[in-house]
């Protein structure tokens, strides 16, 4: 089905298999070093991503902001609509990030035509 939504999706185990494997731009920076069952789907172009993570500790490099966007893609966490997200979020470089029961949501969404996390 990923192909004909025009998105890849990859699994890791941890973040060292996350880092070497990440598909199509770099590993975000604030995956917490112990997370495990990293899961991620981004589109082709990488103008939108959600990634899932089980446990780990707080992500890395963040700060408390205000929300800006909604995860493209609901596989890892079904938000219909931003009533089920908080409107504060932990602003992780390019990434909106939240806890989840099983451990971390995190997205991208591009706010300039073809703009990848790498560009911002």
């Amino acid at each position: 089905m990923d192909a004909m939504q025009h998105v890849h999706s990859e699994s890791y185990d941890d973040v060292a298999a996350a880092e070497q494997g990440w598909v199509g731009v770099s590993a975000p920076a604030w995956l917490p070093a112990d997370a495990e069952g990293i899961e991620t789907t981004a589109t082709n172009d990488e103008t939108n991503a959600v990634i899932a993570v089980r446990g780990g500790t707080a992500p890395v490099g963040c700060e408390e902001g205000t929300r800006r966007s909604l995860p493209f893609d609901g596989r890892y966490g079904g938000f219909a609509s931003g009533d089920e997200l908080p409107d504060t979020v932990l602003l992780c470089g390019p990434y909106e990030v939240v806890e989840t029961d099983a451990g971390w949501l995190g997205w991208f969404t591009a706010t300039e035509a073809g703009q990848t996390p790498d560009d911002v």
